[in-house]
């Protein structure tokens, strides 16, 4: 990988990782909160909008995984673009209802002007003046330079200085007064370990369980929000109740179908064995599409059950006995009916027994379990057990895809 490719690599990375980072945020800012009528939303107004008790809080979020952040400082591009950003949503706001905060990985130099936004208190009227004269700075110099004809400098930062040299000084100083700065602010990395540590209101040993599945739950709430399947806020109360449900699930050792919504990579290449299983009689690419899917999502479910709790392994086992003897019945008796038919008629016979699994057999055979009821396992073992030639479509799949065919 060239440079270029490198460069390009890092930048996707950090612009997937920042956007969780908004997400996890979010979460852990909601779960902060002591009152039910809370509320955030995700890139409306800024990174983060949080509603409570009639004022609106914006976030912009400054996150980076590097050893050593960058810190904040006036002439920081990272600082000038949030200013544009707030000036730009002004008109939109009513002043006295907002606060604006600046969450950052970084930190903030002790003799900097910035550093007065670390305490919600302290007086504005210096760095303002700070602020200003680094935009008339800022934009004298590409002024002489567009006289000179020479390239333009401080492109990263001059829109943010221009919004703000373009406000009215009681407005520039109102601005600051309602903008504080977060410095040394957790990582991604840490958000996680930091949500268990603010369900204390749960026993010890539950809390990292809760918060692994709340933040998958959430993770899905923000995308569908996003995407017009929700509205776009998320309540407190909606929160606290998922909490309860995933809390009653752990206390009852309830199965939970957790990929009954999600669907597997569009780079995802199962087992060669399943597609060779299908061609044998003869499925279609609906019949592979579906069988691919489903295949997906309970490995994919196997494989959490079974990292989260070992102790899987047994039921999961008993229960594939169980698919097998309900496809066996079926089996042995297609495969007696079959015997003197031509191979045309034999892979229509097998085709039906491979549709039985998706079609009919999530409601014939027993679920998993007491109250389970996600069709996608039934239908997915059955594929994962026909890769491991336990299980076959075909009458006569053994002889034709054993180990040496």
């Amino acid at each position: 990988m060239n440079d270029k490719q490198q460069n390009g690599s890092h930048s996707a990375e950090a612009a997937a990782l920042g956007f969780y980072y908004q997400a996890f945020l979010a979460l852990l800012t909601l779960l902060q909160q002591q009152t039910d009528n809370a509320a955030v939303g995700i890139e409306q107004l800024d990174d983060i909008e949080l509603r409570i008790d009639g004022q609106t809080l914006l976030y912009q979020l400054k996150h980076s995984m590097t050893a050593t952040p960058a810190v904040i400082s006036l002439k920081s591009k990272s600082f000038w673009r949030t200013v544009k950003v707030w000036t730009d949503i002004l008109p939109m706001l009513t002043l006295s209802e907002t606060s604006f905060h600046l969450i950052s990985v970084g930190g903030i130099s002790s003799d900097s002007p910035l550093y007065v936004l670390s305490d919600p208190n302290a007086d504005r009227a210096e760095l303002v003046k700070a602020m200003l004269e680094e935009a008339e700075r800022v934009i004298a110099a590409r002024t002489v330079a567009k006289e000179s004809k020479f390239s333009l400098p401080f492109s990263d930062r001059v829109d943010g200085c221009s919004a703000f040299f373009a406000l009215g000084e009681a407005e520039r100083l109102n601005l600051m007064r309602r903008v504080t700065i977060k410095q040394h602010s957790p990582t991604i990395a840490a958000i996680e370990d930091l949500i268990a540590v603010h369900l204390n209101i749960l026993p010890s040993n539950q809390r990292p369980i809760v918060a692994k599945r709340l933040i998958e739950w959430w993770d899905r709430q923000v995308v569908y929000s996003l995407c017009g399947k929700r509205e776009r806020v998320l309540w407190r109360t909606e929160l606290q109740q998922q909490i309860s449900l995933i809390v009653a699930d752990i206390e009852q050792g309830k199965l939970v179908a957790e990929f009954e919504t999600i669907n597997p990579p569009d780079d995802y290449q199962p087992d060669g064995m399943l597609a060779r299983q299908i061609r044998l009689v003869e499925g279609k690419a609906s019949d592979h599409a579906k069988a691919i899917r489903e295949e997906w999502k309970a490995r994919e479910q196997r494989s959490k059950w079974l990292n989260s709790n070992p102790a899987m392994a047994s039921i999961i086992g008993e229960y594939d006995g169980v698919l097998k003897e309900y496809w066996s019945d079926r089996h042995t008796q297609m495969s007696e009916d079959c015997t003197e038919l031509e191979n045309k008629e034999k892979c229509a016979s097998g085709l039906k027994i491979l549709r039985w699994t998706h079609d009919e057999a999530p409601s014939i055979v027993r679920p998993l379990a007491e109250g389970w009821n996600a069709a996608y396992y039934i239908r997915g073992s059955y594929q994962i057990l026909a890769i491991n030639l336990q299980v076959g479509w075909h009458p006569e799949y053994k002889l034709l895809l054993g180990e040496d065919g």
